[in-house]
């Protein structure tokens, strides 16, 4: 084996964990958007798709632009479609070493308010009908949004 190899997009894979708790919105310039499987909260991760990321600052330049870019997307979406009292956004990693951030539309009469949301409770899960629900409103303000910030550049 060459130990000369080096990482490619085709080397990323997701966590674990992050594939157990959360499914698929779209995916779209190295990035992957998921919702959080968990129906009390609206909840999304933007996970840059680069093998071994583990900080923002670390990721290459243009992977790093993105995954910004990706993160105005998703607060903005969120904003717009469900009203949030607050936008939660942070890249913890304590238990999950791969990079991914949160995105948390926060009302005062989620479970949590005003506290965290990370084990906050029993998880509970989405139907597929709640799911398909969410993904569908999520993503379509995500391509909006993405769009425009394509036709901006």
């Amino acid at each position: 084996m060459n130990d000369d190899h080096q990482p490619s997009a085709d080397d990323w894979q997701l966590h674990p964990r992050l594939l157990a708790d959360s499914l698929p919105i779209l995916q779209q310039g190295g990035i992957q958007f998921r919702l959080v499987n968990d129906r009390r909260f609206i909840w999304v991760l933007v996970v840059p798709m680069h093998p071994g990321a583990e900080q923002i600052h670390r990721l290459p330049t243009v992977l790093r632009e993105n995954t910004m870019h990706a993160l105005q997307a998703v607060s903005e979406t969120l904003e717009r479609c469900y009203q949030p009292t607050r936008l939660n956004v942070g890249a913890i990693g304590n238990l999950v070493d791969q990079l991914h951030v949160h995105c948390v539309a926060r009302t005062t009469d989620d479970p949590a308010w005003p506290g965290v949301v990370w084990g906050t409770g029993e998880r509970e899960p989405l139907d597929p009908l709640e799911f398909l629900a969410r993904v569908r409103v999520i993503a379509a303000g995500l391509a909006r949004e993405l769009a425009r910030h394509s036709e901006a550049n």
